[in-house]
């Protein structure tokens, strides 16, 4: 089986925010010491400009680079350590745009399944936009791991 996910991911997840974060940190700290040394002098004016850039820095610089990978170290340890199922199913499309599952941009991929209670068949998984989509063709038996509604890992079925 394929796996999408490995514990090399993670640490490499965790090396890239630890690197993002000393870099908002750093520039959090020299406007913070802006702010102190224009209180000292008692500039005003100063002293609120770089209150609200240390403010805005800190906000959204960990809204808009530290966040998202939060949200994907949080798949990938789902992947390696959450509830995991494994089934065969029929492959029938991939639908064109990619969309934002929980903060992730994925691509949905369309199977056939088993009927559940209201007789469909169609069961949509999402497929990690990071990752080259394999080659399925429609009608391809593919067995799928996965956690949720998220493939972590594919095998092309045996029959």
């Amino acid at each position: 089986m394929t796996e999408l996910y490995s514990e090399k991911d993670i640490n490499l997840i965790n090396q890239q925010l630890k690197k993002r974060y000393t870099i908002i940190f750093i520039i959090f700290g020299l406007f913070l010491a802006l702010v102190i040394w224009s209180f000292i002098v008692r500039i005003q004016w100063l002293s609120m400009v770089a209150v609200f850039l240390a403010g805005v820095t800190l906000v959204f610089g960990i809204d808009l680079f530290c966040l998202p990978l939060h949200r994907y170290r949080k798949l990938m340890t789902s992947a390696l350590t959450g509830r995991t199922h494994i089934g065969t199913f029929e492959f029938k499309e991939a639908e064109s745009d990619p969309s934002m599952v929980e903060g992730i941009s994925c691509k949905s991929l369309i199977f056939l399944g088993e009927p559940d209670k209201h007789g469909s068949r169609e069961q949509c998984f999402y497929w990690d936009a990071e990752h080259p989509l394999p080659d399925f063709k429609a009608g391809d038996q593919i067995t799928l791991k996965y956690t949720g509604r998220n493939i972590i890992g594919w095998d092309k079925a045996t029959n």
